[in-house]
């Protein structure tokens, strides 16, 4: 292959992934990072919102009695049509009637702030699969 090649094949590395994402929605199974207030289409016309988050796990630098936990809070919207729903480490899983039952899924979550660090942000990242 002639080093003449290398760019126009890197340029259409480039651009091929953005196929998938043509319709504005990402594509099922790919993992998105939202932080706190984000909002992001997650199929065609349904737009999932990254609410809050309620942390009250034990930060690492800490000795705690309880352990603690965390909850992430979204809505997710399609037209008229609003879902509130949770997604946590002990409920990783939403199933979706706007999403026609394709699953909502904790697929990461950042780990407990140091006790230094209150008011951190909290990203998290979610995958939408099909059930």
């Amino acid at each position: 292959m002639s080093i003449a090649r290398l760019p126009m094949l890197a340029l259409i590395a480039a651009i091929l992934p953005l196929g998938a994402c043509a319709n504005g929605a990402p594509a099922l199974g790919s993992k998105l990072s939202l932080s706190e207030r984000q909002s992001i289409t997650v199929v065609p016309g349904a737009i999932l919102t990254y609410d809050s988050v309620s942390d009250s796990r034990c930060p690492p630098d800490v000795q705690c009695v309880v352990a603690g936990k965390v909850v992430y809070s979204f809505t997710l919207k399609q037209g008229d049509t609003l879902e509130h729903f949770t997604l946590s480490p002990a409920e990783p899983d939403y199933v979706s009637p706007v999403l026609q039952g394709k699953h909502i899924v904790l697929a990461e979550t950042a780990p407990a702030p140091k006790a230094q660090q209150a008011g951190a942000s909290h990203p998290v990242s979610i995958k939408v699969v099909a059930p």
